[in-house]
């Protein structure tokens, strides 16, 4: 149903940068041993989550990479900056290392997903911004991971509820798309012609 290999070049990451891009701050990393005789203590209990969460951070740490510059102003964000807004925007649940970052910000302009400029006075800081193709690639993975979470939700029994007075999410690849252009016919990913679902909300005359 979804495109897998568009989904899936996104979320694993280069190899080329794999070895770089690694030292995600895990929850369970911060949590201190308060008993000797605690599950925590256990090196293999340890070592086995952190590596776990480690690999779900990774593509979430991307995604949400872009939404905070989707966010920004058309002077983009500097480093640090990006660093600051995911830290406090994810209650210190998802914190990133410098050294991580870069070269995450790195791979993501080699791919023409964000743009970079560099300060002409000053400290020289570069600032990112997301691309219009960006935007593009943004909106389909935060789609495809909206409707996912809204999916496994009742597995963990929590509750999931996607803004659907905000956006559409495509029934054909899960692309998320703002209702503000009510004139929008088709998917820009897909294709697909979403004047039913407009229709189903009131959105289009018959």
């Amino acid at each position: 149903m979804y495109d897998t290999v568009f989904i899936e070049h996104y979320f694993i990451y280069n190899k080329k940068y794999k070895n770089e891009i690694m030292e995600l701050k895990n929850m369970i990393k911060r949590v201190k041993e308060l008993d000797s005789s605690a599950l925590i203590a256990s090196k293999e209990f340890r070592d086995y989550v952190e590596k776990q969460e480690t690999e779900i951070n990774r593509g979430i740490s991307l995604l949400c990479i872009l939404s905070i510059l989707t966010q920004a102003d058309e002077e983009g964000l500097h480093g640090y900056k990006i660093l600051k807004d995911l830290t406090e925007k994810t209650n210190e649940m998802l914190v990133i290392e410098e050294g991580t970052l870069y070269p995450i910000l790195r791979k993501l302009e080699d791919d023409n997903i964000i743009k970079s400029k560099r300060e002409e006075s000053g400290r020289r800081r570069k600032f990112y911004s997301i691309t219009d193709y960006g935007k593009k690639i943004f909106n389909h993975l935060a789609g495809f991971y909206s409707k996912l979470t809204e999916a496994i939700a009742p597995l963990y029994d929590i509750n999931v509820n996607l803004k659907s007075e905000k956006y559409l999410f495509c029934p054909m690849c899960a692309n998320k798309i703002e209702l503000t252009n009510l004139e929008l016919r088709f998917c820009d990913v897909c294709g697909h012609n979403i004047e039913k679902e407009l229709k189903e909300r009131g959105l289009k005359n018959e």
